[in-house]
């Protein structure tokens, strides 16, 4: 297993007692970690998929681009349909930022 060196705060994450999703959420929302850092909470929380806002952030683009890209099939990334609801690949997401 690759190390990733990385500035999270793993004490803080575990102290939340989230895990998956919930984690990446709270991450975003009360740790206000976003691009590299927000990525990296998603691959030790083992996300497979996150919304268009937290992959928003992790690309550095905003939620309206990704929404675009969903509905115009025209962008770096297309989207996975869960329950007709658009998620993005964590792996995908990881590819374009060469992580």
């Amino acid at each position: 297993m690759a190390v990733i060196e990385t500035d999270i705060n793993i004490d803080k994450l575990k102290a939340s007692g989230k895990r998956g999703l919930e984690l990446v959420k709270y991450a975003h929302k009360i740790l206000r970690y976003d691009g590299e850092k927000l990525v990296h909470t998603a691959i030790y929380a083992g996300t497979p998929h996150v919304n268009h806002i937290l992959a928003a952030s992790m690309l550095g683009y905003s939620p309206a681009t990704l929404r675009n890209w969903c509905s115009q099939s025209n962008g770096s990334l297309s989207p996975k349909y869960i329950n007709g609801t658009p998620y993005w690949r964590m792996r995908d997401i990881r590819e374009l930022l060469d992580l």
